[in-house]
């Protein structure tokens, strides 16, 4: 019989309001592949994101990437639910530029029998020049 792996959930309860999250902040390498695989994927067919100018300048978006590795220090259980989301870019973001990004806990809060966790999430560039920030609601699964 194969084994099975578990998945380490984070409950709700453990999840404190000002903590920042992960120590040291996630950090991201922006390259001309993960800039030319994006554009393929979303199909961005915008001129000034493609090769040739210098520094080639990568679309505000791909920050649903370069913020992950960061969202991702806690698991949110199965059942869990990415409710709203608004960010700011602050800077364009480059080829060549590394990235660090850190979260959050903002406020955590139960409505009609549903745990929330409000979080920001901020990159800044190699200079520490804030880059993208914004804020994240999520609803929190039930642990299994």
């Amino acid at each position: 019989m194969p084994k099975r792996r578990m998945t380490i959930y984070t409950p709700f309860k453990q999840l404190e309001v000002g903590r920042v999250f992960p120590v040291p902040p996630a950090s991201f390498f922006v390259t001309e592949e993960i800039v030319d695989a994006y554009l393929e994927a979303t199909g961005d067919d915008t001129p000034a994101f493609r090769k040739g100018a210098e520094p080639r300048p990568a679309p505000p978006t791909l920050a649903a990437v370069y913020m992950l590795d960061a969202l991702g220090h806690f698991r949110n259980p199965p059942g869990g639910i990415h409710t709203k989301q608004s960010f700011k870019f602050h800077r364009p973001v480059y080829v060549g530029d590394r990235l660090e990004s850190e979260v959050r806990i903002l406020e955590k809060y139960s409505k009609k029998n549903r745990d929330y966790v409000a979080m920001e999430i901020v990159t800044r560039n190699q200079r520490g020049e804030l880059v993208t920030s914004g804020i994240i609601t999520r609803i929190w699964g039930k642990e299994p």
